[in-house]
């Protein structure tokens, strides 16, 4: 499963890396993994945690495609997983969007 974010033009890696560790810090996930991922190369690959509940979400974000995105994997779908997942896409977008 796959949740797509849109990005605002012009945004440099540091502000999306911010948003996107902001927003698990915000919702008290902890950030297991970050790495490179090699099906996208130059990107950056999150699996993010919450405390003791069983699922992982990822985030991959892929500078050269302008893309950021959520998944879950098909064995790790839930109830749990999928209402993370679109509490972290919501803090995300709302760390993304310019600040006035």
């Amino acid at each position: 499963m796959r949740l797509d974010i849109p990005l605002p033009p012009f945004l440099t890696l540091m502000a999306v890396w911010a948003a996107v560790e902001a927003a698990a810090r915000a919702l008290g996930l902890t950030v297991t993994l970050r790495t490179p991922s090699a099906e996208h190369p130059g990107s950056t690959h999150w699996h993010l945690k919450q405390a003791r509940t069983p699922g992982v979400v990822e985030a991959t974000y892929w500078p050269q495609q302008h893309q950021l995105w959520l998944s879950i994997k098909p064995r790790a779908v839930s109830e749990h997983t999928l209402e993370l997942a679109q509490k972290l896409r919501a803090e995300i977008e709302r760390n993304l969007l310019p600040k006035a």
